[in-house]
């Protein structure tokens, strides 16, 4: 998965500082934890169908299994030059909510994804089928990002209660016996707290479309059924327009803001979410926390690697630049996706004082030699590899640099502080344009990598 949104600012907030700000915003409120008993939080949210994308937010890719069987709802397909595999989604739990899709992946050819996303079981009549794009990654080849948006159906499986334009994108690595799918959607809002409006984010992360996923005591689907991910509520908390790891929290099961513990009660549809103090134990976190990014500020930790070509690489060497330090790894999507627009930035940048360094992290030295051979061509860049290799413990990444989730790029300026820190990527993203400018740096980059 690709890591929450973090930043490097002075004014983004520490996991504890965030959470110590919101128990003073609830103790003002009620004055004493017996008080609290009293209180609630409720609120409505809107569907974006690319809110999750629009706030730049991790994801985690779903497997979407293929299968020879042709589903029943299929009336009438395309001119296949290879036998084809199907699937079926589903967004919502409402009586037209199920969606069908297949894939026609010839040997000599580009693959095709015929998805019904008008749902009348014609897959000739919804585009061409065609991949929007093909690519190599890891020695693989990898067709995406198809992007989708569909009728989200909320009720039973009789009646429909609601419904919305809902966000999703697949893309497919050749020999794997499924898809990948994520969501893009969130559900938009506030959540008021001590008086205090704050913008807020409602996200599942199925790709199903469903936000209400209990979980009982022993954190286990409520009422049976199979595991599901985290559905996050985003609180922006010191009202700077971005979401961090400090500012998010899985509704799923009771949790604690400050010392008082709650429980959230949301509608399928995630259109309506009520939260109160609970008396139900608070699970023990099954994942250590994420530790803060580096602050901005704060000293770029020095360390070596091995620079491809056989040199040793120094990032103290570079004292006097402006370095763009990438954290990537060969079998990270994001990271694929963002290396070409980092190589647009670095066209743009080389003769200004500014070096791109991309260090390969969390990754089998042979996966990064093979990957680095065949699109060395492509990039004029600085490659290096941690040599800690998958091990995180002794990993430049998460031990220096406190990196949970890739790609993560660090800006440092010419006297090796931290300026600040990105995470993630999305075709069109600006971020490090932006941050460069702040140090005086016009980056001209006219098409952003699709």
């Amino acid at each position: 998965m690709s890591s929450m949104v973090q930043s490097g600012s002075p004014r983004r907030l520490s996991v504890m500082q965030s959470l110590g700000a919101l128990a003073l915003l609830l103790a003002a409120v009620t004055g004493s934890a017996a008080q609290n008993q009293g209180v609630s939080v409720s609120s409505s949210f809107t569907l974006d169908p690319k809110g999750a994308t629009a706030a730049q937010v991790g994801y985690f890719p779903i497997q979407v299994p293929l299968t020879d069987q042709k589903p029943a709802g299929i009336v009438k397909e395309p001119a296949y030059r290879a036998a084809p595999k199907y699937a079926s989604i589903r967004v919502g739990n409402g009586p037209q909510s199920v969606y069908l899709l297949a894939v026609d992946e010839p040997e000599d050819a580009d693959y095709r994804l015929y998805f019904d996303k008008n749902r009348n079981g014609d897959l000739t009549d919804d585009g061409d089928g065609a991949w929007a794009s093909k690519r190599e990654a890891n020695g693989r080849t990898m067709y995406g990002l198809n992007e989708y948006l569909v009728r989200a159906s909320w009720g039973t499986a009789d009646r429909e209660t609601s419904s919305g334009e809902y966000g999703l994108a697949f893309y497919r690595f050749v020999g794997q016996p499924y898809l990948l799918m994520f969501r893009q959607a969130a559900r938009t809002g506030t959540v008021t707290i001590g008086g205090k409006t704050h913008k807020a984010l409602l996200i599942e992360n199925d790709a199903d479309g469903i936000y209400s996923k209990p979980l009982d005591d022993e954190g286990k689907p409520a009422g049976g059924g199979k595991a599901t991910r985290p559905v996050w509520l985003l609180v922006d908390l010191d009202d700077d327009g971005k979401f961090s790891n400090a500012e998010v929290t899985d509704i799923r099961s009771p949790f604690k803001w400050g010392t008082q513990a709650y429980e959230a009660k949301v509608t399928a549809d995630g259109s309506s979410l009520k939260i109160a103090p609970t008396t139900r134990k608070v699970a023990e976190r099954r994942e250590p926390e994420r530790p803060p990014l580096l602050k901005a500020g704060t000293t770029a930790p020095d360390f070596t690697a091995e620079a491809w070509g056989g040199s040793t690489l120094r990032l103290s060497d570079y004292r006097g630049k402006i370095v763009v330090l990438d954290f990537w790894a060969t079998w990270c999507g994001p990271c694929m996706r963002s290396l070409p627009h980092m190589e647009k930035v670095h066209q743009s940048v080389k003769d200004k004082g500014v070096v791109v360094l991309a260090l390969n992290v969390f990754d089998e030295r042979s996966d990064y030699t093979k990957w680095v051979e065949a699109n060395r061509s492509k990039y004029t860049f600085q490659f290096a590899l941690d040599p800690a290799g998958r091990d995180s413990s002794k990993s430049i990444a998460a031990k220096l640099y406190n990196v949970s989730g890739i790609p993560t790029t660090y800006i440092i300026d010419r006297d090796g502080k931290v300026v600040e820190a990105i995470v993630g990527y999305q075709d069109g993203d600006t971020r490090l344009e932006a941050a460069l400018k702040k140090l005086g740096v016009d980056v001209s980059v006219t098409e952003q990598s699709r």
